[in-house]
């Protein structure tokens, strides 16, 4: 599903401050999710699309 909800710099904006907190927390993005979150920055999928993909590839199903 398209975003038609937010803008791509607000996208960019938001995806850079979390990626950098992750990164300050000692964790590590893989280039899978890297990928997944150029999708959604570019406006390809929505915010439901990339927890979906993420809980997809990590069987996060509990949450």
């Amino acid at each position: 599903m398209r975003d038609r909800g937010t803008t791509e710099p607000s996208r960019k904006a938001l995806v850079e401050e979390s990626i950098h907190s992750v990164e300050l927390e000692g964790g590590h993005i893989t280039e899978e999710l890297r990928a997944d979150v150029r999708d959604y920055v570019d406006g390809k999928i929505d915010a439901a699309g990339l927890v979906a993909r993420t809980r997809a590839r990590y069987r996060a199903d509990r949450y």
